[in-house]
């Protein structure tokens, strides 16, 4: 259990602000901070019996409550601050607006009048101490003055020190908080007033070696380009001049930033969208100044992450209406500024001018004016064409609108213009209204760093981007693709897996109803299935970058984002994995500026590998993606279940004799739908770890020229790298007492004796195991290692005669140190990469299998229809054979049956007396017998029929060539053909007017009622207006009496 549960996690708190805004209720956080809070004295006892010393608990535990009181304290101040911005704000204005308004309604409605002083009573019973506290604590400190927002300012840096290895803290008063989690803040870290005393001087701690690192939450240009020149202490630099050299020679930061390792690495800065820009994977030395060393490295790496589907979606659409904006304020500033020319243009050659864009616009016919008289007069407002709007959601955004109609509400509830659900309870709508200030808080910060930095050219800044928006740049929108994610499908609740709640009006009182699935499974009281699906959050995989600059092998800038809105309650951040890594290993020491550029490395990369991570919205990427592979080969195997069957059946059917019906099995084995949703889904997910595998593989790359430069840094000659791992292990672990006995691997040592250890040691590189032995072999030990490994460097080499050990002691620790943590980074990502590698090759084949499944029921259904046509073929041979006979008798009998027809004519020649019967069948029966023969000859010969056809059709056609009528039909020209596709197409065309006709009725008929809706709403928004100052301080007066006033 963590802090928002449901249920009672004792002493468990992760976030002491997270569990003071969301555990403990308002009437007691004026006490939260007391020694006397049960909470403290849990956490010591819980301490004390893991054997740790009550008085260290309690100093430490002094030191932290400290510390959280004052970010609880900051916290309330912001959350104020915020409030009454948004309150001024014109985009997110209606927040604050609209939860006046429900809080009135609350505490104005009958349930607040008859409940709460209950509660109060209870409360006063059970607590005479709380009676007359107030509900809000003494740290809820209002804001005497609403100042401009400077998002600069809400920004926090932090800052990681460290000095000999160990972390320590920064002594100045624009930081706070203690290692490793003191923060400065953007404005206060990029400004101009004094740059040599800037935090982020290169000289600060030029004389201790301190090691620093800051970072920038955000892939911002601007912020990365002032944070390098103020390490320098020089100005901003102008990356985007073109003779930038030739302007400021001897600008420090314009060599870092210069055009190869920056302006040129970004990608997509041409594109109209934002999420194509990015910067392409490097990994490369720079110097500072021109005829210089390189002394400093830049490293651009894309790394996973992930965020909300909702906050995803939320600043999807922010993004686009801020590029839109941008667009369409560049269109009209080029639009003035063509007028401009054109009017300089007409002053000197003397045409008349053109005063204002309204000049160039046509003059509206006499029509159009007399319209707009008329609804001017009637009061009718002209309907304005279609704007951009931040606070409407596009349509495939999960907001309350899609909610209502996926779980078919619409006919209950209602959801105004700006995504806002209004439903009957007062309390309801205030605790909805509540959490969308809140939302609308948390993402202010991003939202007005995006509106600040984005709309320029270049931007400034470098949005999130999504998985498929990383791989796909090119599509404008891959809203469809990323719902189509694998995370995104397994972290989704779906709406039949809701308990249905039936409404039953008779009988009982209105909105009463049951649960039938509750009563069909006796479930009682919590159904565990609705809590876990209501639980469910959508998330989404992201494809976030890090930035870094190691700067004179001693200063660490970075920069990348974090998740839309957090603000201190990410666990799974990437810094603040960081700075726990840090805290929690002390003993792991930062032996150089690399050892930390190594954990920055790995933390990156480690969001969804690292296995011990419990975070409780940080999707598991591994085991979902091995959960819907499990899925699709259940399905798969299901369906050759039935396959088989179905064949099995195929079979007995096939032994059959006589007429059999197989539409149940024919049906089933032609309806491939089920199959191809299968094979759709697997295709899916070998396409998300393909972009998984180069993304991870990418990282590896820019990983291993990582190492190879630090490499080159540390070990210029070459010679270290050629030793084995053993040795750089020992190495690492030396202490003081190994320096102390001599460090020259059979060159220096402290007398005899540490010649001999020295000589012994040596041998681990150029001799053998001598080092353990003494006395003679000692000696000789030493001299075979001091001949092997004077070629590497550290045996008794003569050019070594006379130096220090002290001068590359400390030196090679630090490159084995460093190169022992590389091989094991490389090794981790080699890791991931085969984890995701086996995973694809799982995926295909599962798709091997599905497709094999398919083919395998095609084959089926062709094998079913090919019998099916052979049991038809002996039908029709059957059938044939009959009406052959009935052919045959008809042939027969029909020119007898005429004859006898004839004969039996009532005349006089006929039916005479002077007929006798032999006459009547000297007639009919030679007749009947020749038309019999004819007519059995001509079916069966066919010689006959063609002598015939050619007597018929030469004639004919020689008669219709001589007398020119064929050549006359050929000059009419209108075949049948040609009739046929006209009469087709003036019928086409018939009913598409119809059609168009009818669906401009039907839009007119929607604007119109859009229209009507939105004046709906502004007529009752200008009362709302008027009295939101009255109800502001109606709110703020009753904020220490009412019950449900502490949920902001």
């Amino acid at each position: 259990m963590t802090c928002l549960s449901a249920d009672d996690h004792g002493h468990t708190v992760k976030d002491v602000l997270l569990h003071y805004l969301g555990c403990v209720e308002i009437r007691d956080r004026k006490h939260f901070f007391d020694d006397s809070y049960p909470l403290w004295n849990g956490i010591i006892e819980e301490e004390i019996k893991r054997g740790s010393n009550r008085e260290q608990v309690e100093k430490m535990l002094a030191t932290k409550k400290e510390e959280w009181k004052r970010d609880c304290d900051s916290e309330f101040r912001r959350i104020d601050f915020l409030r009454k911005v948004l309150k001024t704000d014109k985009h997110d204005k209606h927040l604050v607006q609209r939860l006046v308004e429900s809080s009135a309604a609350w505490r104005d409605s009958d349930e607040y009048t008859t409940n709460v002083p209950l509660i109060k009573g209870r409360r006063r019973g059970d607590n005479e101490a709380n009676v007359d506290e107030p509900d809000s604590p003494d740290v809820y400190k209002e804001v005497e003055k609403v100042e401009r927002y400077i998002p600069e300012k809400d920004v926090t840096v932090p800052i990681l020190q460290f000095e000999n290895g160990k972390g320590v803290s920064e002594k100045d008063p624009r930081v706070w908080n203690t290692f490793p989690n003191q923060k400065t803040t953007i404005h206060k870290l990029m400004n101009e007033e004094n740059l040599q005393n800037n935090l982020l001087h290169r000289d600060r701690h030029a004389s201790t070696g301190r090691l620093q690192y800051f970072h920038i939450h955000s892939n911002n240009r601007h912020w990365a380009e002032q944070a390098i020149a103020r390490y320098y202490g020089e100005a901003d630099p102008d990356c985007n001049a073109t003779h930038q050299r030739l302007l400021r020679p001897n600008s420090r930061a314009a060599m870092i930033l210069r055009p190869a390792y920056w302006r040129s690495q970004v990608h997509g800065d041409e594109q109209p969208a934002a999420h194509p820009q990015h910067m392409r994977p490097l990994c490369a030395v720079v110097s500072s100044e021109p005829e210089c060393t390189p002394d400093n490295m830049v490293l651009f790496i894309p790394y996973l992450h992930w965020e909300t589907s909702r906050q995803r979606e939320l600043f999807a659409t922010e993004i686009e209406a801020i590029v839109a904006d941008a667009k369409s304020k560049t269109a009209k500033k080029e639009k003035q500024e063509k007028i401009e020319r054109q009017r300089k243009r007409r002053r000197v050659s003397r045409e008349p001018d053109i005063k204002t864009m309204a000049e160039l616009r046509p003059r509206p016919r006499l029509t159009n004016r007399v319209s707009s008289y008329l609804m001017a007069s009637l009061g009718l407002a002209k309907r304005q064409p279609p704007q951009l709007d931040r606070t409407r959601m596009p349509t495939d955004l999960t907001t309350m609108d899609n909610v209502v109609e996926g779980f078919d509400l619409h006919k209950k509830l209602k959801v105004d213009i700006h995504g806002r659900l209004e439903i009957r309870s007062a309390l309801g709508q205030y605790l909805l209204d509540a959490a969308r200030l809140y939302e609308g808080m948390t993402n202010y910060r991003d939202k007005s760093l995006l509106r600040k930095y984005l709309p320029h050219s270049p931007p400034r800044m470098q949005p999130r981007r999504t998985l498929d928006q990383a791989y796909y740049w090119t599509l404008k929108s891959t809203r469809n693709r990323d719902r189509d994610q694998v995370i995104y499908r397994a972290t989704t609740a779906k709406p039949e897996a809701f308990h249905r709640y039936e409404y039953n009006n008779e009988g009982k009182g209105e909105g009463e109803g049951k649960w039938p699935a509750h009563e069909e499974f006796e479930i009682r009281g919590e159904c565990q299935d609705c809590k876990t699906n209501i639980r469910k959050l959508s998330r989404v995989i992201m494809v976030d970058q890090l930035w870094m600059w190691i700067l004179d092998r001693k200063t660490i800038i970075t920069c990348f984002p974090r998740r839309y809105g957090t603000n201190k309650q990410d666990s799974s951040g990437v810094h603040k994995s960081i700075r726990v890594r840090l805290e929690d290993n002390a003993s792991e020491q930062i032996r150089s500026v690399f050892d930390l550029a190594l954990i920055i490395l790995d933390e990156c990369s480690n969001t969804f590998f690292n296995r011990t991570k419990t975070s409780d919205l940080q999707p598991q990427l591994i085991d979902e993606f091995s959960n819907a592979i499990g899925n699709i080969m259940h399905q798969q195997t299901a369906a050759f279940d039935r396959l088989w069957r179905w064949t099995g059946g195929a079979s007995e059917i096939y032994r059959q004799k006589g007429s059999v019906d197989i539409s149940e099995l024919h049906v089933p084995l032609l309806d491939i739908n089920p199959e191809g949703k299968l094979e759709r889904e697997i295709k899916d997910i070998v396409e998300e770890l393909d972009i998984l595998i180069h993304i991870t593989k990418t990282y590896e790359d820019v990983l291993k020229s990582f190492v190879a430069n630090v490499e080159d840094f540390l070990d210029p000659s070459g010679e270290w790298r050629k030793a084995n791992r053993n040795f750089w292990r020992r190495q690492c672990h030396r202490g003081p007492m190994d320096r102390e006995r001599g460090w020259g691997r059979g060159g220096w040592g402290r007398g005899e004796r540490g010649e001999e250890r020295g000589g012994g040691r040596g041998g681990d590189m150029g001799g053998d195991r001598s080092g353990e032995r003494g006395g003679e072999r000692g000696e000789r030990s030493g001299e075979r290692g001091g001949e092997g490994g004077g070629e590497r460097g550290w045996g008794r080499n003569p050019d070594n005669e006379g130096k220090k050990p002290s001068d590359d002691e400390d030196g090679l620790r630090i490159y084995c140190c460093f190169k022992l943590n590389a091989d094991d980074r490389l090794n981790d990502a080699r890791c991931r990469v085969e984890k995701l590698q086996e995973l694809r090759n799982t995926a295909l084949s599962t798709a091997e299998n599905v497709k094999t499944l398919l083919e395998l029921k095609q084959q089926q259904a062709s094998v079913v229809q090919a019998w099916q046509a052979v049991q038809q073929s002996d039908e029709s041979v059957r059938q044939g054979r009959a009406i052959m006979m009935f052919t045959v008798v008809t042939i027969i009998f029909l020119p007898l049956s005429f004859m006898s027809s004839v004969f039996g004519m009532n005349n006089v020649q006929i039916s005479g007396d002077s007929w006798e019967i032999s006459d009547e069948f000297k007639y009919m029966f030679p007749i009947s017998a020749g038309v019999i023969f004819i007519s059995l000859l001509l079916p069966f010969a066919t010689w006959i029929r063609v002598v015939i056809w050619y007597i018929y059709r030469v004639p004919l056609t020689y008669l219709l060539v001589r007398s020119g009528l064929y050549k006359f039909w050929l000059g009419v020209g209108c075949p049948s053909d040609k009739v046929y596709q006209k009469g087709a197409d003036w019928i086409d065309k018939q009913k598409t007017e119809v059609r168009r006709a009818r669906f401009e009725q039907q839009r007119k008929e929607r604007e119109f009622r859009e229209a009507r809706e939105r004046d709906r709403v502004a007529m009752q928004n200008r009362p709302t207006l008027n009295r939101s100052a009255g109800s502001s301080r109606t709110f703020h007066n009753s904020m220490g009496s009412g019950a449900g006033s502490d949920m902001v």
